[in-house]
């Protein structure tokens, strides 16, 4: 199955963004504050993990100019339940194109931490190898555990849109009933080039590659993002799970 890989910069690497754009972390692209999602736990305004635009083929949420924003709590790690979808620490926000501003959010009066921000400056296009009739094993565990190891191990573990998830604990927490699994976020962020020494950020080597720390999921998390169409604007949600 095709799947799609983000090269990313971090923001403090480039000039100011001007256009709503596919990025991690950092201040939402036009939001009012009122539209900011707030913990229903603390009641503080969430923080930004990512926001995606949509694209036929690699994030269809069914209209042009649509925008997924993924977020979660972020005041006191491990206080609110992030990890579980539809808690309410949480929230994965779909919004047509007028209901956006011309703009970056302003930062909420509680002022949430926010995640390194690192734009999306193209997509990867990869393939697994994995066949679209064997899709559907990957959200149970039964069917999951039939399937060959070979097959399992060419999932692809990091951020990514498409294809099938790469599960650390049960496959069976899927949402059920026309959720589709469109994402995953990793808890760190990887770069192809590495980023200046101005940023701000650690940045520590992966091989070939770089890396820093993102959001919050635990030890070693990936966080699943899941889409259900309606006969209106569809709808999200997001959990994590870590080792």
């Amino acid at each position: 199955m095709k799947y799609f890989v983000p090269h990313l910069e971090l923001s403090s690497d480039l000039p100011p963004q001007t256009q709503l754009e596919d990025k991690l972390g950092g201040l939402p692209w036009g939001l009012t504050p009122e539209q900011y999602p707030i913990c229903e736990y603390c009641g503080k305004s969430q923080s930004l993990l990512a926001q995606f635009v949509h694209h036929p083929e690699r994030l269809d949420l069914g209209k042009a100019g649509r925008t997924l924003l993924v977020f979660q709590c972020n005041h006191n790690p491990g206080q609110c339940p992030t990890w579980e979808g539809g808690a309410g620490a949480n929230a994965c926000l779909i919004f047509e194109g007028d209901e956006l501003s011309d703009r970056l959010a302003e930062m909420p009066e509680d002022q949430p931490s926010l995640q390194p921000e690192a734009r999306i400056m193209e997509w990867l296009v990869k393939e697994d190898g994995i066949a679209p009739e064997n899709s559907a094993a990957f959200y149970a565990d039964e069917t999951l555990w039939d399937l060959p190891e070979k097959m399992q191990e060419t999932v692809y573990p990091d951020t990514k849109l498409g294809s099938v998830p790469q599960w650390i604990q049960s496959a069976s927490e899927a949402p059920a009933d026309g959720w589709k699994f469109m994402g995953q976020l990793s808890y760190a962020y990887t770069f192809l080039e590495e980023p200046t020494a101005q940023s701000g950020v650690y940045i520590y080597p992966l091989g070939q590659e770089w890396g820093c720390d993102g959001p919050n999921f635990g030890d070693g998390g990936i966080g699943y993002i899941f889409v259900r169409q309606g006969a209106g604007k569809p709808e999200g949600w997001f959990f994590w799970q870590c080792s």
